[in-house]
């Protein structure tokens, strides 16, 4: 049955997106090319300007689709994890320490992109709306987090998204460069210090994600 024109714009979208997100993924930025876009895509390289109006756009909507996927996989996560450590240890793994996946690809391009917008204020302004609205869910989820935990974070909603966002990314940053300095337990007790709580010394099991235990009981022989 032939495609109808949403089914086709759909499918002309989706190709584009998986195929500038492989590119982005494997030459940053500066290395792809609409053309290459267009391309790898099996497209004209007018289909990425009709649907994401440029090359930072269609980037912007990369990163938007992968960081709907970590969060997809993240609240998941969460959901099944009974310890409140566990489940700030789930944040962790998920937006920070996650080196073959598409969360690394992500973070990575978001710090070239923080780059250009120090130095171009187009950039910036397009970045500063999407963070903008970034730290409006976070603050409605961390507010709504604290309060089924009963705990009393170290700031009001907005100011601890900017708080979690700015100790999750400067780990991560420091997870690139120095691995040995960074593990979950500090990431942990970062993130509980800002949510007004207090891990308990050498609980692991509290403050394992349902991923680290998988992971260990995959790799442990019977």
């Amino acid at each position: 049955m032939a495609q109808t024109q949403g089914e086709r714009k759909a499918e002309t979208r989706a190709r584009l997106l998986a195929a500038g997100a492989d590119l982005f993924a494997d030459r940053g930025i500066d290395g792809v090319s609409v053309d290459a876009v267009a391309e790898a895509a099996g497209r004209t390289s007018g289909a990425v300007y009709a649907h994401f109006g440029s090359k930072q756009g269609l980037l912007l909507a990369v990163l938007d689709a992968w960081k709907q996927s970590v969060l997809t996989v993240l609240f998941a996560e969460v959901a099944i994890t009974d310890s409140p450590l566990g489940q700030l240890a789930a944040v962790w793994d998920n937006i920070g320490n996650n080196p073959d996946t598409d969360s690394d690809r992500w973070s990575l391009l978001e710090h070239e992109l923080w780059q250009r917008a120090a130095r171009d204020p187009e950039v910036a302004d397009a970045l500063r709306a999407r963070s903008i609205e970034s730290r409006g869910r976070s603050a409605h989820e961390l507010s709504r987090w604290a309060s089924t935990m009963s705990v009393q974070p170290v700031a009001d909603p907005d100011d601890l998204a900017t708080l979690v966002k700015a100790l999750l990314t400067g780990l991560e940053m420091q997870r690139r460069i120095e691995p040995a300095s960074v593990n979950c337990d500090l990431a942990v007790r970062g993130l509980a210090a800002l949510m007004g709580m207090s891990p308990v010394p050498g609980d692991s099991d509290r403050t394992t994600s349902p991923r680290q235990r998988n992971t260990v009981t995959h790799d442990t022989p019977a």
